[in-house]
């Protein structure tokens, strides 16, 4: 599954070049971390960063809305979430990032998928 997302770089105002970012794997934070995620793993310049999608708004797009995502769609928006955290000056050395409810819906609609 690494190539789920093709690796790319972004320009971040957190380092004086552009990053690069690879996608590692997808999986639920519920039996690793007993959070209430998915966890969605890339590697940026090395470092391991996570982008934990709400379990609670995945199922509210199923249950409400009847919108079941896939995992490529998942790992997709997990991915632009990166992208744009990066853009912004996230440093991955920092915590987690978290991502569910409007925020996760809007970038969802971007890439067409609610």
């Amino acid at each position: 599954m690494s190539h789920v997302v093709a690796p790319f770089e972004v320009a971040s105002k957190a380092f004086a070049q552009p990053v690069g970012v690879r996608f590692v794997q997808l999986m639920p934070g519920i039996a690793t971390r007993h959070s209430d995620t998915m966890d969605v793993f890339f590697f940026v310049e090395g470092q391991k960063v996570n982008v934990a999608v709400s379990c609670a708004t995945l199922t509210e797009l199923r249950e409400r809305e009847g919108k079941d995502l896939t995992d490529q769609q998942i790992v997709n928006v997990a991915a632009l979430h990166l992208r744009r955290t990066l853009e912004q000056g996230y440093d991955p050395t920092e915590a987690e990032l978290f991502l569910g409810g409007k925020q996760f819906r809007e970038l969802a609609q971007e890439l067409v998928y609610l």
